[in-house]
């Protein structure tokens, strides 16, 4: 024990030491300091929050993860190029646990530093906030869309399989009915393809809404125990075509909400009575993320956990509005408030610490500086790369999509089940948008991306550690 500490100390003199390791705490803080300053919100106290809170903690933990994957890198493989490791291999401490003690220290020192940024974050942001002049109007936005923890309820998903096995039969049936050729749906192969093509085509137009025409989802899983005080969110991007184009238009629609009640029954008991009330007609930006609070007492709108919600297209210059399954329509209910949520965040940012510097300790230990400096980065760069062609590519792949559309949804899909992704600890835009980091998330993430992916390959290049030729070292010292 007294070996591992003293190399955890060592580290983080060494670190101290580093020009490039003071550099990147120069950016550090200029993130911190100097970010809050430069950046331009869409002119309301909202924006103004939200972008500080995304772009300054986002800028920050990336920054910590690059200055982590630099330090573990040069702190554990210039033991064979400066010649040290042969000095320890003829003392009694194991290689495993220079390579924990070197780990250990340059996460010490990065989480104290995340630490001491997040800390000069928050307290900006309350000095900004209690220094600012904002209408009670804006200040009422901010504690009920921002600065909270709301949990994300999506509708219930329909059964695409079951739909288009009921499509199916239909057409065989009515094709047997007039009297066409049904062969090719008697083979297994071309039945199985007819039915792939139909339920892709029932996804794709699913979130459709044709002129004067309407659409319902069903929630579930909502809490019971809400009151009529309790404010219910519905976020929701509404598109004007299928296409999911990012072009901006006025468009008009009209919500509806059912709502349940009780009435007494011939019996002398009550009867719970299903309705649905609808708004006013009302413009709405395609294209844009829109949320409005649900003008419905909570005692009316949910009930068991249930709620349901529609959307009538009222607008007559497109024709054809679509909602895409990914961007809403979301249920937001408030669960915690904003230090707790803003905790959780952070709680994330240094399980992205633990994870990269694993990596770059675990590589570092069985290749020079400059190679595995190059493959740390490589990693994080193809993780990034997955994720862009996964997101940039609708989840439900139509019967439109091009084949290099799908090539690539399959490729980012494979490479993020083998590779961790950056993304994943960077939570960020959750927090600005008063989204619920939960503890299961949390833990879902680290039992995934810790524990299950990076911890296994630092156990690997622990093991090559331990059995690295040292002949080259010999001869060099």
């Amino acid at each position: 024990m007294t070996a591992f500490l003293a190399i955890v100390k060592l580290t983080c003199r060494s670190a101290i030491r580093s020009h490039i390791f003071r550099l990147l705490l120069i950016l550090l803080l200029l993130s911190v300091f100097l970010l809050p300053f430069t950046l331009l919100g869409d002119g309301t106290p909202k924006g103004e929050v939200q972008i500080f809170l995304q772009y300054c903690l986002g800028f920050a933990g990336f920054i910590l993860c690059l200055s982590s994957v630099w330090l573990a890198c040069s702190e554990v493989s210039s033991d064979v190029e400066t010649a040290q490791i042969h000095m320890i291999a003829v003392k009694p401490v194991r290689r495993a646990v220079v390579l924990l003690g070197k780990y250990t220290g340059v996460v010490l020192i990065h989480l104290a530093l995340l630490l001491i940024a997040a800390t000069a974050v928050y307290v900006f942001l309350s000095f900004r906030l209690a220094s600012s002049e904002i209408s009670e109007q804006d200040r009422m936005m901010l504690d009920e869309q921002v600065l909270t923890a709301r949990a994300l309820y999506r509708p219930v998903r329909p059964d695409f399989n079951a739909m288009a096995q009921q499509e199916l039969d239909r057409r065989v049936a009515a094709a047997k009915e007039h009297g066409q050729d049904v062969f090719h749906y008697q083979d297994d192969q071309m039945r199985q393809q007819a039915f792939l093509e139909i339920r892709k085509e029932l996804i794709a137009t699913y979130g459709l809404v044709s002129e004067d025409d309407s659409v319902f989802w069903n929630f579930e899983g909502l809490p019971n125990g809400l009151t009529d005080d309790d404010v219910v969110f519905l976020r929701y991007t509404v598109y004007t075509n299928r296409y999911y184009t990012q072009d901006q238009n006025t468009v008009r629609g009209q919500w509806i909400f059912g709502v349940n009640y009780t009435r007494p029954d011939d019996n002398g008991g009550e009867t719970v009575v299903s309705d649905l009330v609808a708004l006013p007609e009302e413009d709405i930006l395609s294209a844009a993320q829109n949320e409005m609070p649900v003008p419905i007492r909570n005692s009316f709108f949910v009930y068991d956990g249930k709620a349901e919600v529609g959307f009538l297209n009222k607008d007559t210059k497109t024709g054809e509005l679509n909602f895409e399954e990914g961007r809403g329509p979301f249920l937001l209910i408030r669960e915690a408030g904003f230090f707790s949520n803003y905790c959780r965040a952070i709680l994330v940012m240094a399980i992205g610490i633990l994870s990269v510097t694993l990596l770059a300790a675990a590589v570092a230990a069985c290749m020079s500086l400059p190679i595995s400096i190059f493959f740390s980065a490589a990693y994080m760069l193809t993780g990034a790369l997955a994720n862009y062609l996964v997101s940039s590519i609708p989840d439900v792949l139509d019967f439109q999509a091009e084949y290099t559309g799908t090539f690539g949804y399959r490729y980012g899909d494979l490479m993020l089940n083998l590779i961790v992704p950056l993304q994943d600890f960077f939570v960020t835009g959750h927090l600005a948008n008063g989204e619920l980091v939960s503890f299961p998330f949390i833990g879902m993430l680290f039992l995934k991306d810790f524990v299950l992916r990076m911890l296994p390959v630092f156990l690997l290049g622990a093991w090559i550690y331990t059995r690295r030729e040292l002949a080259l070292v010999s001869k060099r010292g």
